[in-house]
């Protein structure tokens, strides 16, 4: 385990992977030792386990076992992984707060829709997949999804989740229901700022104001993907 023996393209430092890989170890040594351990990586790997009475005591990677190694590398790769999730969630957190179109790849039994996002070109390189809950779904879409189907989503968070204790990923939250997409949906297809939503029943109708005139079609449009009257009105000074 030394450092040319770590793996290759974890989109880590290397300072970062071997920090990964020496809390990694630490962590299954002191568990399996019940006692404080200490793993240094430089030019080779050197533990040194710290009784409560008595020397320190220095171990030798030969004296562990197949099986142990083969717990330690798989604990490496679930510390590389749960950092690399929390790198690629803070590269993500630009997105918190934008729309995107996403196609339904999957529904869930309790309703969740598991949307496939269209990304943009700074983040093609990464596979995006958002959840919408059927809490963040207007009621009259509700049960009526179909897989294949594009719709538009609001991107209300961007975090690193535990799954099942056994590995890590980023979870991007979507939802219909925010009175931010009728907003954002408006701005981005007209390419006016400064639209503010006073109020949305999602299903209803959205009350938007705007500082000018916005041609009908792209209000239809909006109100059209949606499934809602879009009340606009211009703001007056």
């Amino acid at each position: 385990m030394l450092p040319a023996d770590l793996p290759a393209g974890t989109g880590l430092t290397e300072n970062e992977t071997l920090e990964a890989v020496e809390v990694a170890l630490a962590r299954v040594l002191t568990k399996l030792l019940r006692m404080s351990v200490s793993i240094i990586i430089d030019d080779r790997l050197r533990i040194t386990a710290f009784p409560e009475t008595g020397e320190p005591i220095v171990i030798s990677l030969e004296a562990v076992n197949r099986k142990l190694r083969r717990l330690f590398l798989h604990q490496i790769e679930l510390e590389l992984q749960k950092r690399r999730t929390v790198l690629e969630a803070h590269q993500l957190k630009a997105l918190r707060g934008t729309v995107a179109p996403g196609e339904i790849f999957r529904l869930a039994a309790d309703g969740t829709l598991f949307v496939s996002l269209e990304s943009a070109d700074s983040y093609r390189r990464l596979i995006l997949a958002g959840l919408c809950p059927v809490r963040y779904q207007p009621l009259h879409e509700r049960g009526r999804y179909t897989i294949g189907t594009v719709r538009e989503f609001y991107i209300t968070s961007v975090l690193p989740v535990m799954v099942n204790r056994s590995s890590c990923r980023v979870r991007i939250l979507l939802s219909r229901t925010s009175k931010e997409l009728p907003r954002l949906l408006l701005q981005e297809r007209s390419r006016v700022s400064g639209i503010h939503c006073r109020k949305r029943i999602p299903g209803g109708y959205s009350d938007l104001v705007t500082p000018v005139t916005i041609p009908k079609e792209l209000i239809n449009s909006v109100g059209k993907e949606l499934g809602e009257h879009l009340h606009v009105s211009r703001r007056t000074s």
